[in-house]
């Protein structure tokens, strides 16, 4: 039997409290763990939210039950604007490698409203590109943007990732043409 007929039989795996556990990092930018199609409404409402990044890729949805049609028909029923930049966890290239374009797609969501930006556990991937945006958007060193989401979320970082690609201490900001790639990156 596939994988989707024991979805269809037990639907997708517990996740403690019922509602993802989501972190205000500021008032327009709350990081957390990954929402099911039925928090849509409780996002929408509840926080505001205008906008979903996710960064899960196919092996986090398929390991926490989740079709992507179903998320993306929720948020839409709600207004939600639904993106999906994936990144495996634990990948620092492809991280490093697609982190300008998720930042880029992140100041624009947050231009246009509120956005919740999540990957599995809000522990590694969200925290890490939250410290990012703080770092290239608000100008917070890389030390005090860290502090500043860990203040708000216990978290770990990929601190290497930020460190590697800040390097000289300037901010990166991304081209026209990683901003385009990553708008492609997110319609898969």
């Amino acid at each position: 039997m596939t994988d989707g007929y024991w979805y269809q039989v037990w639907g997708p795996p517990a996740r403690p409290g019922n509602r993802p556990n989501l972190s205000v990092i500021l008032p327009d930018l709350l990081i957390g763990e990954y929402p099911l199609p039925e928090d849509a409404a409780w996002l929408a409402t509840t926080h505001g939210v205008t906008a979903v990044i996710s960064l899960q890729d196919d092996a986090d949805l398929a390991s926490k039950g989740l079709q992507l049609p179903a998320l993306e028909r929720a948020y839409g029923a709600h207004g939600i604007r639904f993106h999906r930049i994936a990144v495996p966890d634990g990948d620092s290239d492809t991280l490093a490698a697609r982190l300008d374009g998720i930042l880029t797609l992140l100041s624009e969501c947050i231009a246009g409203g509120c956005a919740y930006l999540h990957c599995n556990a809000g522990m590694n991937r969200a925290p890490t590109i939250a410290i990012a945006y703080l770092h290239t958007h608000r100008q917070l060193s890389l030390n005090d943007a860290r502090d500043f989401v860990k203040q708000r979320r216990h978290c770990v970082p990929y601190m290497r990732v930020l460190e590697a690609c800040y390097a000289n201490g300037a901010p990166r900001t991304a081209s026209k043409k990683e901003g385009r790639q990553s708008k492609a990156q997110n319609r898969s």
